[in-house]
């Protein structure tokens, strides 16, 4: 095991500070939190194997950042926490995306953090980040493991087909297993830390 950057473990605790500042309004989600960053006490493999890369979208970032740091002092530490690391990753397209009708294309990124393909290579965790351009809908979609989203800049969310709901800077998004979900940025880029358990 090689010990784990100083900047990405400054951005894992961050992440479990946010989440734990709301866990009293999320009980349904605290034992798969606790399981990700309980795991995370064992360092995984620094992925070298990925080069650096942004996306055009990424240009909404720094706009992203402004209204995170407007929110709850663990989302501001986030935030920081996460643009120390932004530099060193490997921003990618949603893989169905040129299917996709409209503009989302070339209006949204994401990037693993933690997992293959990010910064630390692991089995048993997945955490990254979703940035979405303002007045764009990221599609519909479910997946087996449960996941727990930290939303840093506003938009609305949707879980099983039912209307949207807003969320601020500091809520938490938790999507059972195979729950239908999806979300939209408004006037203002959306961006979100996801967590997923993937381990046995």
């Amino acid at each position: 095991m090689l010990g784990r950057d100083k900047n990405l473990q400054r951005f894992i605790d961050a992440a479990e500070a946010g989440i734990q500042a709301r866990a009293a309004d999320f009980p349904d989600a605290m034992l798969m939190a606790t399981r990700v960053f309980s795991a995370m006490k064992d360092t995984g493999e620094a992925d070298v194997k990925n080069a650096p890369a942004r996306l055009d979208a990424c240009r909404h970032l720094e706009s992203a950042y402004s209204q995170a740091r407007n929110g709850p002092d663990p989302i501001a530490n986030l935030t920081d926490a996460f643009i120390a690391i932004e530099p060193a990753l490997a921003w990618n397209r949603r893989p169905e995306a040129a299917q996709l009708a409209g503009d989302f294309f070339d209006n949204h990124a994401n990037a693993i953090v933690v997992g293959k393909g990010g910064l630390e290579a692991r089995q048993d965790v997945l955490i990254g980040v979703s940035l979405v351009a303002p007045a764009i809908t990221y599609p519909r979609h479910h997946h087996p493991p449960e996941e727990l989203y930290i939303v840093l800049s506003p938009g609305e969310w949707m879980q099983d087909d039912h209307p949207m709901v807003p969320k601020r800077s500091g809520d938490l998004v938790h999507n059972p297993p195979n729950v239908w979900h999806s979300m939209q940025a408004m006037k203002v880029p959306l961006l979100a830390i996801w967590c997923l358990w993937v381990g046995a």
